[in-house]
């Protein structure tokens, strides 16, 4: 797994939600009812959506679920990596540190791999993932993963 394009933190941030609450002076908006939050490729959505800026810049995102369903976030990576879809009821993203923490009944997939936990921490920058189950709760309460094997070129692909 790997970090997002390289464009998507240039774009604009657009977000769609029922409602919104901004504090401009401590740097916090709230968005509340099926949030839609855009972002070159990312997309982030959820039932709440709060968001953190210093200077004009966002520092943090935070995604909250509901009874509905969890909260999600999405992003093209470069090259062949593909897509890395993301689900918890929370979902927080440092964008300083490149950090993505998913809680409660979290999940996160690329190109096949899956990882599901009760928490999952993703390190964009560093590629590295920390999944945490739920003692007591059984097989059900441990981590799961499932890795795709490498795919064998076909004999008449071309180089």
């Amino acid at each position: 797994m790997a970090m997002a394009l390289p464009t998507d933190r240039q774009q604009p941030i657009k977000i769609n939600s029922d409602a919104a609450d901004i504090d401009n002076k401590k740097g916090v908006s709230v968005y509340r009812g099926d949030v839609v939050m855009t972002q070159g490729t990312t997309r982030i959505t959820g039932d709440i959506i709060t968001i953190y800026t210093k200077g004009r810049e966002v520092t943090k995102v935070i995604a909250q679920g509901n009874n509905k369903g969890r909260a999600y976030y999405e992003e093209l990576q470069p090259g062949e990596q593909g897509t890395v879809q993301a689900w918890g009821y929370t979902i927080r993203y440092d964008v300083n540190s490149d950090q993505i923490e998913l809680i409660k009944n979290a999940q996160l997939s690329q190109k096949g791999d899956t990882f599901k936990g009760e928490k999952i921490n993703y390190n964009l920058a560093q590629q590295t993932v920390n999944a945490k189950g739920t003692p007591n709760q059984g097989e059900s309460g441990r981590v799961q993963m499932v890795i795709q094997p490498k795919q064998k070129q076909s004999p008449d692909a071309k180089p």
